[in-house]
C-alpha cells in the first residue's frame, strides 16, 4: 500500500514530456473466473464461491529503463456468489471486489507483453451477512499477466490481456466463527479493449 501511495505521489513531479509522450494508457472489459472463497466441512461439504464476474480494468503505465514500464492496473468485477450443499445452491447475493496492483511490464515479443504485480483486493458485498456479517474484506494480492497488442487506428491499439492473481481470503466473521486459517483465492481473466498506441 505505502509504495501504491508513493507512486501516485511521485507520478505529477514526472517531467511533462515522459507524461504527454510516453504515457501508456488503457480499458478493457471482460471475464474473471474465481476458485472457492471457503471450503467447510461439518457433516457434509459446504462451498462458497463467485459465479463468473464481468470485468473493467483501467491502467497507466510510464518508463522507468527502456524496455521496462512501472505503472498502476486496477479492475473492478460484480457478479453474484452462492453457496454450495449437497448439491443444492443457495443464492447470497451480490459481491463486488476492487482492486489496485503496482507493477511491472516488459517485452515478449514484438506484440506480447509481460506483467508482474502485487498490490491489494478488496470485497464488498451487497449486504452484510453470512461470511461477510461483520463487513467487506481487504486482503494483499500478487498477479501476473500477458498482453496482445495490435494496430487499429493511428493512436489507438487493439489490447487482448490474459491475468492470473493470487490472494488469502478471511473475513472478520470467519475469525469469529473460529476459521482462524485463510483460504487461497485463485483468479483467472481475460479481456479486450483498447490501448494508447506508443508508435
Amino acid at each position: 500500500m505505502r509504495a501504491v501511495l508513493a507512486l501516485l505521489l511521485i507520478w505529477p513531479t514526472l517531467g511533462v514530456s515522459v507524461a504527454q509522450g510516453q504515457t501508456d494508457y488503457y480499458a478493457r472489459l471482460g471475464l474473471t473466473f474465481a476458485t472457492k472463497l471457503v471450503t467447510d466441512n461439518i457433516i457434509q461439504d459446504i462451498d462458497t464461491r463467485q459465479s463468473l464476474a464481468p470485468t473493467l480494468a483501467v491502467g497507466a503505465a510510464l518508463p522507468i529503463s527502456p524496455p521496462y514500464r512501472a505503472g498502476l492496473e486496477a479492475t473492478l468485477t460484480t457478479a453474484g456468489y452462492h453457496s454450495s450443499e449437497t448439491g443444492q445452491d443457495t443464492d447470497l447475493g451480490t459481491l463486488r471486489t476492487g482492486s489496485i496492483i503496482l507493477g511491472l511490464e516488459g517485452p515478449v515479443r514484438r506484440r506480447i507483453v509481460w506483467r508482474a504485480g502485487a498490490g491489494l483486493i478488496r470485497y464488498w458485498p451487497s449486504e452484510d451477512s453470512g461470511i461477510f456479517l461483520r463487513g467487506g474484506s481487504t486482503r494483499f494480492l500478487v498477479g501476473a499477466g500477458l498482453d496482445f497488442r495490435r494496430a487499429l487506428m493511428t493512436s489507438w491499439d487493439l489490447m487482448v490481456s490474459l491475468r492470473y492473481d493470487f490472494h488469502r481470503f478471511s473475513t472478520e466473521e470467519l475469525d469469529v466463527r473460529g476459521f482462524t486459517g485463510s483460504q487461497g483465492v485463485q483468479r483467472i481473466s481475460a479481456s479486450v479493449g483498447l490501448a494508447r498506441a506508443r508508435r
